[in-house]
């Protein structure tokens, strides 16, 4: 009974064994087919196509450069008027206002004034002053080159009820350079005075308030 134990072992060890020599062997046999495993090598073909020329004309491209940019055209002269001793009348034809409603009689006014025939000022009447005679002012010789042109008086008439100016005065003074203007306080070379001479001898269609003639200022310009 002992022997046959041993047998037995010696049995299980041996068979234990020979099934690891048998996958060993297996592996061994799997590498060396991968290893010796003959190559298939296949023809390489090469083919060349040729393709015919063609050839492609280039005209010659000559390179100019501007050397500078041209220069920007020139501005508009705008002529200037050239004042003058003349004086020139404008008979303006404007229809009278006809059909006007027949106004209620003014209660006597309760003022402090004292009474009298001076007449009143309206101040932004029906019918405004309308010019019939201009005079053109004369400038003087001694007024430089650079105003000359380039000023413009703004005066304010107080035109009275039979179209005459009762009085002038100069509102703004303008100096103009490039389209654009700065507003003087005064200029010289005796223009103011002669602006408002020639102011006073204008004349004008009395302005109309309620069917009446009336006092009104009105205002023009004077340019140099």
């Amino acid at each position: 009974m002992p022997g046959s134990r041993k047998n037995r072992r010696i049995t299980e060890v041996g068979y234990r064994n020979r099934f690891l020599l048998c996958i060993l062997i297996a592996q061994i046999l799997v590498l060396m087919t991968f290893k010796f495993w003959p190559e298939e090598r296949g023809e390489v073909r090469v083919y060349q196509v040729e393709l015919p020329e063609r050839q492609v004309l280039i005209d010659e491209i000559e390179i100019t450069q501007q050397q500078s940019t041209p220069p920007p055209p020139p501005k508009p002269v705008v002529p200037q008027p050239v004042p003058t001793d003349e004086i020139i009348e404008y008979e303006l034809d404007i229809d009278e206002v006809a059909d006007l409603p027949d106004m209620p009689d003014l209660d006597p006014g309760d003022g402090t004034g004292i009474g009298g025939d001076e007449a009143r000022i309206v101040g932004n009447p029906q019918i405004p002053p309308t010019v019939i005679r201009i005079v053109e002012a004369t400038a003087p010789d001694q007024v430089p080159a650079e105003l000359r042109g380039n000023l413009e008086m703004i005066v304010n008439f107080l035109v009275d009820e039979n179209g005459d100016v009762e009085e002038a005065s100069i509102m703004e003074i303008r100096k103009y350079t490039n389209g654009e203007y700065e507003i003087l306080p005064f200029v010289q070379y005796g223009l103011m005075d002669a602006v408002l001479k020639a102011a006073l001898q204008w004349r004008f269609r009395p302005a109309r308030q309620d069917g009446e003639n009336v006092k009104a200022f009105t205002r023009q310009r004077f340019n140099y």
